[in-house]
């Protein structure tokens, strides 16, 4: 399961928990690849957006890829 996002991690660690993540910060507006080390409060403050909305949108993506996980075990565990 992938654990919630908060705006205290780093670009960089929520590029490495899926790659979905990744794409939706790029389509976001984020550079994701010279200022990953930014945590994403910091790079929404920087881009102007608000980090509400930016967190209820991957933890959406988040909520998703953790359904999806969950019925693919238990398709798994029915084989």
């Amino acid at each position: 399961m992938i654990e919630k996002i908060t705006g205290q991690m780093t670009l960089k660690q929520i590029i490495e928990m899926h790659s979905d993540l990744g794409e939706a910060l790029s389509k976001m507006g984020f550079d994701t690849c010279c200022s990953k080390m930014s945590t994403l409060e910091d790079a929404c403050r920087d881009k102007g957006k608000n980090l509400q909305l930016v967190l209820e949108k991957l933890n959406q993506i988040v909520d998703q890829l953790n359904l999806i996980e969950s019925i693919e075990e238990k398709f798994k565990e029915k084989i």
